[in-house]
């Protein structure tokens, strides 16, 4: 090749050369501009997708308290223990077993070699031996064996102070979710119990591993709110003796004992069964026909509708309504046929309670049954928490209306007679029943002053001189109101010797501070509820008055 034709071979390919090489930069800066301008988030976000990522921070549970500041329940840090089975050399089981015996972890020694044998057949990776079983490792990073792993969980272990309050409170599942009791109802209605996960924002590896010295963000963990119950547990764990004494001594199937303040704030409720079920309370769940106590509701109602305290209405021995026949109890209280509403109620009288009834009519009865809150749930924190069985009374003939009135077809639980009895002790103001300290507020008035005034005085006769004299403690004037119910068949009518006797009252009756609530489910032997509830509820006030050095009483007018 001449020289000249070497020289335009090379000068073509040299300038190919240059040209593809300009064309290549302006490609490699057109990517640049692209990426960096035009298509920066994208490529920004497919780096934090593959590099970036969130490692959680659990919050801590929050404390629950009574009202006094006594920890109920707390969550503790707890440590967990794992394997990988296939690390773990054979011969050196019975060596893993003593040291992890030694740590506490509770499994026989042959359970354990023989669960490993079957991870390491079965190929199974990673295997949690002991779940949150600890709550202090010493030396946590010296573990002396491969294929052992102790490991500090995200979330707590939760811990219990008292088996009294256990029924209550429930339990939460071993991630510290609610599942059971108050913990379940506080996780489902907004109660900031659980707290708020943080996390940190950071890089990872190529092999997925968190680069703690490359943070891009930290949120702390906020802790849950700690939650103040309304409960004494001094007092209940008092109570919940008493109520179990009471089991035994009347050979019942169940005896609950619920006592409030005035604001129908529970400081203590119990209920103790023979067939008890773990989470849930008898006295808040289980409906029952409550008799005669219901008889407060149709007295305080004719007081509030206006009908006069010293007239007198038809009371017995018998009164026919709708072809049939009522009758009141056979107690060997008698009548002299009319009677004011004080001794209708004082004596319990069912005949007196129906003309009652009658007088304040069915618009008016149906009125207050919605407005004393016997449509409602009781209100406590609980899922435990029911409604009671009155149902749409419109088209019922007059026999429903005379039966309800003296506490027969209708169901309800002891709560919702200890949240009447709450709204005469408190002057006439309704408020749900809580398991909370300091939520209630007085300001929905459904019970005039005059009523309320009248129907106190009518239930500190029932002490004194009616059916519920052997709940009196000298002193502290107790008023109340006896109930004695036959309980229901599933299979229809009564059940034969089967009763419930209750109680329900509250002190001093002038300015009362305490409400109780006692109901007996199938004592043996005696059952009225002058007999067998009455004695529990002064046994109740006792312990209240001996827990909070309560003097006695004088009466406003005395000197």
């Amino acid at each position: 090749m001449k020289h000249r034709d070497f020289q335009k071979v090379f000068y073509k390919r040299t300038l190919l050369l240059y040209l593809f090489f300009c064309f290549f930069c302006a490609l490699i800066v057109y990517k640049l501009i692209d990426i960096h301008l035009f298509k920066h988030e994208f490529f920004e976000k497919k780096f934090r997708e593959q590099s970036v990522g969130k490692v959680e921070i659990p919050a801590f549970r929050g404390k629950i308290l009574d009202r006094n500041g006594v920890v109920l329940a707390y969550s503790l840090p707890a440590y967990s223990i794992a394997i990988r089975p296939q690390r773990i050399q054979t011969e050196k089981l019975s060596q893993i077993y003593d040291y992890i015996s030694q740590l506490g972890v509770n499994i026989s020694k042959q359970k354990f070699i023989d669960l490993v044998k079957d991870l390491k057949e079965e190929n199974v990776p990673f295997y949690f031996l002991a779940r949150k079983f600890a709550y202090k490792i010493d030396n946590l990073q010296k573990v002396p064996f491969e294929g052992i792993e102790i490991i500090r969980e995200p979330t707590g272990k939760r811990m219990y102070n008292f088996q009294c309050m256990r029924d209550i409170i429930g339990q939460v599942d071993i991630d510290e979710k609610g599942i059971e009791g108050m913990e379940l109802y506080l996780d489902q209605n907004g109660y900031d119990v659980k707290g708020k996960d943080g996390y940190y924002e950071l890089m990872f590896d190529a092999l997925g591993n968190p680069n703690y010295n490359r943070i891009i963000k930290y949120q702390p963990p906020i802790d849950g709110k700690n939650v103040i119950l309304s409960f004494d547990v001094s007092l209940q764990a008092s109570i919940y003796e008493l109520a179990y004494q009471k089991l035994e001594e009347h050979k019942a199937s169940e005896v609950t004992v619920v006592v409030a303040n005035r604001l129908g704030e529970i400081l203590a409720c119990v209920s103790a069964e023979r067939d008890h079920n773990d989470f849930v309370i008898g006295g808040i769940n289980k409906l029952y026909e409550p008799g005669s106590i219901f008889k407060i509701f149709t007295v305080v109602t004719a007081l509030d509708t206006g009908l006069s305290p010293t007239e007198k209405f038809f009371s017995g021995p018998t009164i026919v309504v709708d072809g049939w026949f009522i009758n009141n109890a056979d107690d060997g209280l008698y009548t002299s046929g009319y009677e004011t509403m004080e001794d209708i109620l004082t004596y319990s009288f069912n005949v007196g309670t129906v003309s009652l009834m009658q007088r304040i009519g069915r618009k008016k009865f149906m009125e207050y049954l919605e407005k004393l809150g016997f449509y409602e749930y009781s209100g406590v924190e609980h899922p435990s928490d029911v409604k009671p069985l009155v149902g749409d009374l419109k088209d019922e003939p007059n026999i429903r209306f005379a039966t309800i009135s003296f506490g027969q077809g209708i169901a309800i639980t002891p709560l919702h007679i200890l949240r009447l009895a709450v709204i005469i002790a408190n002057g006439g103001y309704k408020v749900p029943l809580t398991f909370i300290k300091d939520k209630n507020v007085l300001k929905d008035k459904v019970l005039s002053d005059w009523a309320v005034s009248e129907i106190r005085k009518y239930m500190r006769s029932v002490v004194v001189r009616g059916t519920g004299k052997k709940a009196e403690i000298p002193g502290y004037f107790c008023a109340g109101k006896t109930g004695t119910a036959q309980m229901p068949s599933p299979t229809g009518g009564y059940r034969a010797g089967k009763y419930v006797a209750s109680f329900v009252g509250f002190f001093p009756y002038f300015d009362p501070q305490y409400v109780i609530v006692v109901s007996v489910k199938e004592p043996v032997g005696m059952y009225y509820g002058g007999q067998v509830a009455a004695p529990i509820f002064r046994d109740a006030a006792a312990i209240v008055i001996s827990h909070y050095g309560i003097k006695p009483y004088r009466e406003p007018n005395e000197r």
